[in-house]
């Protein structure tokens, strides 16, 4: 069952307003695309408790899960919707550009800059991620190491094993996984409870924002790629990590008093 079926199913469970918020959102998805839960509500005219019970009644647990729900129907339905002859270059640039734009809706700055500030604070900085999400630790490894900042790669369970001993509450881990549920995230957990160390959690699971372990959280629109590819979520990483770097640039300009330009 997709996203809309879904939806068409639980319609007899709204109420008179909850059933207008639907029909509102459903006549252009684009504005829960592009809109935080106020920006939507101005612009429908329905308020924000009412569009939140909608959300929960369809089976989300907020605004921001059943967006990011939505996000995956429609770049699902852009895949579906390409034929033969259609120009794939277009098609692909087109569906990662649109999921990259939505990043300033979902980053917040003040959440961006305290993240900054505790990477450049940390004792010792692990970077942790499997299979495709370990592509995004070690390219901000990388591109922390021309800022003099040295981390350690954790790209499996055992990896982050293998740290438990040394491991201190002084210390930042920065887990990044899509689902928040692979192998990798209940060695991180447990490393957490052993040692106190602050846990950073990137991901594209809205729901996890909630997860106790994780001091910091930050969801990422996800994308569904027409190609298919394992690493499809990985670009929007990657422009992640650069807005990153770039208030960790700043924290440690302020920290060593030069003019931020």
């Amino acid at each position: 069952m997709n996203f809309m079926e879904n939806i068409q199913l639980k319609k007899s469970t709204l109420t008179k307003n909850e059933l207008k918020a639907c029909e509102k959102i459903c006549e252009d998805l684009s504005v829960v695309q592009t809109h935080s839960i106020q920006e939507l509500s101005d612009k429908i005219g329905i308020a924000k408790t009412t569009i939140m019970r909608f959300c929960q009644k369809v089976g989300y647990s907020g605004y921001s899960e059943f967006r990011f729900a939505l996000i995956n129907y429609v770049n699902s339905k852009t895949k579906e919707d390409s034929t033969e002859n259609e120009n794939r270059i277009t098609a692909i640039e087109d569906m990662y550009a649109d999921t990259i734009r939505l990043l300033h809706h979902t980053i917040q700055e003040e959440n961006i800059r305290e993240i900054a500030e505790m990477i450049v604070k940390a004792r010792k900085l692990y970077l942790a991620g499997e299979v495709n999400s370990a592509v995004s630790a070690v390219q901000l490894y990388y591109s922390l190491l021309m800022y003099g900042i040295q981390a350690a790669v954790l790209d499996s369970p055992t990896a982050v094993h293998t740290v438990d001993l040394c491991a201190e509450k002084e210390d930042v881990l920065l887990l990044y996984s899509v689902s928040a549920r692979s192998t990798i995230v209940k060695s991180v957990v447990e490393l957490k409870e052993n040692c106190g160390c602050k846990v950073i959690l990137i991901t594209n699971r809205a729901a996890a924002a909630q997860e106790e372990y994780a001091d910091k959280c930050v969801v990422l629109p996800s994308l569904s790629a027409p190609h298919g590819s394992v690493l499809e979520n990985v670009p929007v990483y990657s422009v992640f990590n650069e807005i990153l770097l770039a208030y960790i640039s700043a924290e440690i300009q302020k920290k060593e008093n030069i003019p931020i330009k």
